[in-house]
């Protein structure tokens, strides 16, 4: 009967303290801080993402070039002056060698660049102009047409009016909100970003201390935050993927359309990738915490049989 209730008593010693240990002040505190941690990483996350997904000059010009932007506005561009110089009696042919895709995305980058940056390009049409004006004296020379009036006004009319539509079309709608939101972020992005990583580094360390020699679950806490960060930075680009919003937003004409939903899909990718790869890391944390505890148990059942 003695040594049932010192067996029972040992077994209740050991299911208290088991109680006790689940709920010690250590784990309750590193568990907070795992939270918190996670917070932090998800935070950096989606601040580096915004920043090279959709914050960058580099982010909207390559989203243009993969919807190839500029070739629909090469084409809307020479369908609208076409549709101005035939009405006047000239034909087609006098914008041959005037115009050029490579022009307009050289033109039209550049003044992107610098609306972005919030500076002055003045785009150089002068060249165009004496080009175009050329070829229209050429060809009413060479079809013995008359004018009506000042020929050398209304050419020159003409001319401008072209002008102004070539730099209303290569001008890129929004660019300049577009820039000054860059630049708000530009200078936020540091600031948060450094925060962050410092309250990221204390939680890690208080992780840290209240873990002593315990490196496989230093590890399990961290992969812990690691994952929890992945999984809320997937949650947008899966929310994207599924309902497509964007896709419904009404803008007009069909290649800015195009830039604006390409746009959104970049960042959401680079979103995506950094959920993909914090879900890697958290993985590799994992395997790396069990790892660790088998190792440990090996050397522990090695101790005890020597």
């Amino acid at each position: 009967m003695d040594n049932k209730e010192v067996s029972h008593k040992r077994i209740a010693v050991k299911g208290s303290g088991e109680r006790h240990g689940f709920f010690s002040k250590s784990k309750v505190i590193s568990m907070m801080a795992s939270l918190l941690l996670s917070i932090f990483i998800t935070v950096i996350a989606i601040l580096f993402s915004i920043k090279l997904g959709f914050a960058s000059n580099n982010s909207v010009i390559n989203s243009m070039e993969n919807v190839g932007y500029y070739d629909m506005v090469y084409e809307e561009f020479m369908s609208k002056t076409e549709s101005l110089i035939i009405p006047n009696g000239l034909g087609v042919e006098v914008l041959d060698g005037v115009f050029s895709k490579e022009q307009i995305r050289s033109d039209g980058n550049s003044y992107l660049t610098a609306e972005l940056n919030s500076n002055v390009f003045n785009v150089n049409v002068d060249k165009y102009k004496e080009k175009l004006a050329g070829n229209i004296y050429t060809y009413v020379a060479q079809n013995n047409l008359k004018v009506d009036g000042d020929a050398d006004k209304i050419i020159d009319d003409i001319c401008n009016e072209i002008m102004d539509y070539y730099i209303e079309t290569i001008r890129v709608p929004y660019a300049a909100t577009i820039g000054t939101v860059f630049r708000a972020i530009s200078k936020l992005f540091p600031v948060l970003t450094i925060v962050m990583f410092v309250f990221a580094l204390i939680t890690g360390w208080i992780i840290f201390i209240q873990n002593p020699y315990k490196k496989n679950r230093i590890l399990r806490y961290f992969s812990y935050s690691v994952m929890s960060a992945a999984f809320s930075t997937l949650v947008i680009p899966i929310y994207c993927a599924i309902t497509k919003f964007y896709e419904r937003i009404q803008v007009r004409p069909e290649y800015v359309y195009r830039f604006i939903v390409r746009y959104i899909e970049d960042g959401v990718n680079i979103l995506l990738c950094t959920g993909i790869v914090l879900c890697v890391i958290a993985v590799g944390m994992i395997f790396g915490s069990s790892y660790i505890k088998s190792r440990y148990k090996k050397g522990s059942r090695r101790s005890r049989r020597n």
